[in-house]
């Protein structure tokens, strides 16, 4: 059952500047994760009538602390009916650019055309550095009903990461496992490795959720053969 809250009048500092907010619990109970995420154990229940101190907001997950001083996560929909002290109704703020740039890992799903060949792909990614992270890619093209499979590694720049439009750079690693009824890269080609260089822009549409258009060129080599390929792709991630 999702909990109801309600705010109540006080509020008890972290810092003497800067007061955080106090809510009393009426449903029957909300759930306390030891970290934000759905995989992590529940190890403690705030019960009815209890005030739940916010302390901070990661995505879509709040740090609280409870009355009897037990400090955990609970997922935002559980904090995310409220009432002010008038009664009106009194929503939680939504996740925000900032927490985007807080947080660490993403992963996400694009679509588009290597050369004059449909390609989608799937990616994991980790940024140490609100501007600098790595990822991991898996994908496929399509031609002439034949797949084909491809991998990488790309480093991923963004120097203007504040803003909701944010521009990057990448370069990465990528390795090909061409079939050998296709010929979309070289005409004896069956594997291949290239390095690529690109840019792309990220566009920030709320909540958990990025949108990411990219142009791609590949230098791909095998044996004695190369050639230079292009890439342009459109997808969506979701950060947490």
């Amino acid at each position: 059952m999702i909990p109801w809250l309600v705010i109540a009048l006080g509020t008890a500092p972290v810092r003497a500047e800067e007061p955080t907010p106090v809510v009393e619990v009426l449903d029957p109970f909300i759930e306390m994760h030891t970290a934000p995420g759905r995989g992590y154990p529940v190890f403690h229940v705030i019960e009815h009538g209890e005030q739940v101190e916010l302390l901070k907001r990661k995505t879509n997950w709040y740090k609280v602390r409870a009355s009897a001083g037990e400090t955990g996560w609970t997922k935002s929909t559980q904090l995310g009916r409220t009432l002010q002290p008038s009664g009106l109704p009194a929503d939680l703020p939504e996740v925000s650019h900032g927490q985007y740039l807080e947080s660490s890992w993403r992963v996400g799903f694009t679509a588009g055309q290597l050369e004059q060949s449909p390609s989608f792909s799937l990616t994991v990614g980790y940024r140490p550095l609100t501007w600098l992270g790595a990822e991991l890619e898996a994908g496929k093209i399509y031609n002439q009903s034949v797949t084909s499979d491809y991998y990488g590694a790309n480093l991923i720049i963004e120097p203007l990461h504040r803003w909701s439009v944010t521009p990057y750079l990448l370069t990465g690693y990528s390795r090909f496992a061409f079939d050998a009824r296709q010929k979309v890269v070289l005409s004896s080609l069956d594997d291949a490795s290239g390095v690529a260089l690109g840019g792309g822009l990220g566009y920030y549409i709320g909540r958990n959720f990025l949108i990411r258009a990219e142009y791609r060129v590949y230098s791909v080599s095998s044996n004695s053969e190369s050639a230079g390929l292009s890439e342009w792709k459109i997808g969506m991630n979701t950060f947490f």
